[in-house]
């Protein structure tokens, strides 16, 4: 064997290299070629070409700046995406050194230009018997030879990906040291293929042999996009013990189907212990495409992990989910919202109070749940797009696509365009905005109701005034945020409509915008071509409904949840009228409103226990950094004073043009940010909400800032800068050195 670390090593000498050369796939699948198996021919683009192509690039820091830019264990799942989109795009866009570059074509040459490859991923501990990585990493089939260096450079950034880095974080695995090889096969094409495990992963029994056969190739399965037969064989025996679908024709004789057994059964010898088998083609076609060992006989289905992975759907996942989404879900809880809007107000008899109560608890258990599972993975069409995008144009800005993305259609952009409404007619009428100053100042509670009826007697404008004010709470402040209703508090958002009627006018340039984003989406699908036209509008189409759903969904929620706490505040007064509750709890958890049901309709005594309060943070003491890092949200930078937003009660006292600092941006509360210079907040990520709006409204921002209602101070002067992703506390001091140079 060649001591040297070569950049490229064929597939018929790989298991004489280490696993941290060539990964541990290309090793095994190496074995079982010395070994008689047939495996389609190929060969290795080593981890010295990967550590190579880092080194030619300058990466290594970046990457690190990127993945230290806070505590692992602090990131949400969405920033993990932010850090490998950034990534992904970063190893795109770089070059590999000419030298490999040349050898990767040289190689593959020694095949017909027809031929077509599999380009699969390789890592130094994926594959081993302690770490699967099983679909973790990327792999590309029927790649073309003028595709393959694009795809080299695709499967090594995956070892950045989001699900690379949970996976590694749960296993404790050290990222930094993290090396990834490259597997390129000739593609075999056959009429049917399958997935072998020589042990059962779900039960852990050691003695059955589980085969999932689909017709055509591997991916079809690996993807989820063709259902497959599945059997269950006893190992001694060969005896099918289950089969799906039961009593259909299947796509193996029962002969064939125990020759491929004896097969598996052959490659668990040569490796000691239970595998997993990826294999095409019977008979004398029979080709191991994959071995690796089962790594844990048991599945544990509810890790969070799982979950995460549920997060970053296939293309035909995302395809149906857009459908589903779209065409049934949303109209769906649009239409159950107005219903209980629209019911009117508490009935007075008992049983049908109890039905209203009943129904609308219901309704916030199945939206919260389709809200997990099916809203927060759509999220990740905005995502999908990204990539498509990216791939396409290889844009020096990898969130230049959000632009095309842009839409007027948000409910929280109707909210305020409605708030901008009502600004405008007090900017037009010194006489209202001066009753309204006055209205605010007052100590004593006033209702606005009552101030409202007074101006709408005085003037036209009064008259418009107060009714557009009665559309805005009864049309969009009826959600929940914060245990309570924000239409409760019709102070603080006719303060905050005097605000922006006070707040110089901020020019959007939308000619010019309007132009940059038509020239976005020419050069998009001129790139794509005519071949690609339906594919590149149908990414589109799911990128901005997703961009849309990504806030909406939190609205409608807001509004199911606002209607189920009105119900339960008015089931404990009940209660507490009938002497079956002491006292009712300052917050409300919304999860019991079937106990407070229950108590209802048994005439029971009711003793909750009292909800933990919110964590809005601690004013920091002691020293505290001088800059902060966190993740770039929207682009531009700003120096202005911290408004700390810590609850709704903060509302009130923010002035135009401050910096709002957030420990975490909802959608029911965007309308604030109307009047911010700047925006920083501690939770992270490309599809926050803050992010959507800042973008929106071209504010500088910055999210994934660690502590940060703990580290900045209201009253602090501060800047952000949404480019790098830095907030710097203190006089910016940026020309320091330009200011100090003798005269």
């Amino acid at each position: 064997m060649d001591t040297q670390r070569p950049f490229l090593v064929s597939l018929d000498d790989a298991y004489d290299y280490p696993s941290d050369l060539l990964g541990n796939k290309a090793r095994n699948l190496s074995l079982c070629k010395r070994k008689g198996f047939t495996v389609p021919d190929g060969f290795s683009v080593s981890t010295e070409s990967y550590l190579s192509f880092i080194r030619h690039n300058s990466l290594e820091q970046w990457i690190d700046f990127e993945l230290y830019r806070k505590p692992f264990e602090e990131m949400r799942w969405e920033e993990l995406w932010d850090i490998s989109f950034r990534i992904r795009s970063a190893f795109l866009k770089r070059t590999l050194p000419a030298a490999i570059e040349e050898d990767i074509l040289l190689h593959a040459s020694k095949w017909p230009v027809e031929t077509r490859f599999a380009v699969r991923s390789s890592a130094s501990s994926e594959d081993s018997s302690a770490f699967s990585f099983a679909g973790i990493h990327e792999s590309y089939l029927n790649i073309s030879h003028d595709e393959l260096i694009e795809k080299v450079k695709l499967v090594w950034a995956s070892l950045w990906s989001d699900r690379s880095l949970l996976y590694r974080k749960e296993k404790k695995l050290d990222s930094r040291q993290s090396t990834m090889s490259v597997l390129i096969q000739v593609m075999e094409p056959s009429t049917v293929s399958g997935l072998a495990f020589t042990a059962d992963p779900a039960t852990g029994q050691a003695n059955m042999i589980i085969v999932e056969i689909i017709r055509g190739s591997l991916d079809l399965l690996v993807d989820n996009i063709e259902e497959p037969e599945r059997f269950r064989l006893e190992k001694s025996s060969g005896k099918i013990i289950q089969a799906r679908p039961m009593g259909e024709t299947t796509l193996v004789s029962t002969d064939t189907l125990q020759q491929l057994s004896s097969k598996f059964l052959e490659l668990e010898k040569i490796f000691g212990q239970p595998i997993d088998i990826e294999w095409t083609g019977t008979g004398d076609a029979f080709t191991v495409l994959q071995v690796r060992p089962i790594t844990g006989l048991v599945l544990d289905t509810q890790n969070e992990r799982s979950w995460y992975l549920t997060l970053t759907p296939g293309a035909k996942a995302m395809i149906a989910l857009a459908e589903k989404v779209e065409n049934i879900l949303i109209p769906e809880m649009i239409k159950e919202v107005e219903f209980y809007t629209t019911e009117g107000s508490f009935p007075e008899d008992p049983q049908l109070f109890m039905e209203r109560l009943k129904g609308r608890g219901e309704s916030y258990r199945k939206w919260k749940k389709i809200y997990r599972e099916e809203f927060i993975p759509f999220a990740h069409g905005i995502r999908t797009f990204g990539t498509y995008y990216n791939d396409l144009i290889k844009p020096e800005d990898p969130y230049s696509f959000i632009l095309l993305l842009k839409s007027d259609q948000l409910l929280a952009q109707k909210r305020n365009r409605q708030m901008d409404q009502l600004s405008q007619i007090l900017k037009r009428s010194p006489a209202i905005q001066k009753k309204l100053s006055a209205y605010l100042e007052k100590k004593e509670n006033d209702s606005a109701t009552h101030f409202l009826e007074c101006i709408a007697g005085d003037s036209e404008d009064g008259s418009l005034f107060s009714k557009a004010f009665e559309e805005l709470l009864s049309s969009q402040m009826d959600v929940y945020y914060e245990n309570r209703s924000l239409g409760d508090d019709p102070k603080t958002l006719l303060r905050t409509i005097l605000s922006l009627a006070g707040a110089a006018e901020k020019t959007l340039d939308g000619d010019k915008n309007l132009h940059f984003y038509k020239d976005l989406e020419r050069i998009y699908f001129e790139k794509a071509g005519p071949e690609r036209q339906d594919e590149a509008l149908n990414w589109l189409r799911i990128g901005r409904l997703s961009w849309i759903l990504r806030d909406d969904d939190n609205i409608l929620l807001g509004k199911l949840e606002n209607q189920l706490l009105r119900y339960m505040k008015e089931g404990l007064a009940r209660l507490k009228q009938a002497g079956l509750l002491k006292d009712i709890p300052e917050r409300i958890v919304l999860e019991d409103w079937d106990t407070v049901f229950n108590s209802l309709q048994n005439n029971e005594t009711l003793t909750l226990t009292a909800a933990e309060p919110r964590d809005h943070g601690k004013k920091h003491s002691g020293l505290k950094p001088r800059q902060l890092v966190g993740q770039p949200s929207s682009p531009g930078t700003i120096t202005g004073k911290a408004r700390v937003i810590r609850s709704v009660e903060d509302f009130k006292d923010v002035v135009t043009g401050e910096i709002l600092v957030f420990d975490a941006v909802q959608p029911q509360m965007t309308f604030i940010i109307s009047l911010a210079g700047g925006i920083v907040e501690r939770r992270g990520g490309m599809l926050v909400h803050s992010s959507i709006i800042a973008r929106e409204l071209e504010i500088p921002a910055v999210n994934g800032v660690s502590r940060a209602t703990d580290l900045i101070e209201t009253g602090e002067l501060i800047t952000v800068n949404g480019d790098l992703g830095l907030v710097v506390i203190g006089e910016p001091e940026f020309n320091m050195e330009k200011d100090d140079l003798p005269v």
